[in-house]
């Protein structure tokens, strides 16, 4: 998967901290679950459109629908900008 955008997000409590991404394909199980090499994931397959969330080692939160091409990320507020740059080196 590749980054195709990325936007800062409105966000009443984190607003400078929140991007939205749109990303090249869509979301599937298999990369999701290889999300896990990155973080902690959390999987809800239960819900008539899995979601998922991915904690990140330095506190950040990634949030997404599994068959969308798109996720939202809120970076950890001590270095925002090395989040957000580590972030886009992985995608």
């Amino acid at each position: 998967m590749k980054i195709v955008s990325g936007q800062k997000l409105e966000n009443c409590f984190d607003g400078d901290f929140v991007f939205g991404y749109v990303f090249n394909t869509k979301w599937t199980k298999d990369e999701v679950m290889a999300l896990k090499a990155h973080g902690q994931l959390r999987y809800y397959d239960s819900f008539p459109r899995p979601m998922f969330s991915v904690r990140f080692p330095d506190g950040t939160i990634m949030k997404g629908v599994e068959g969308t091409p798109d996720c939202r990320l809120i970076f950890n507020r001590d270095e925002p900008e090395t989040a957000k740059k580590l972030f886009e080196e992985i995608f």
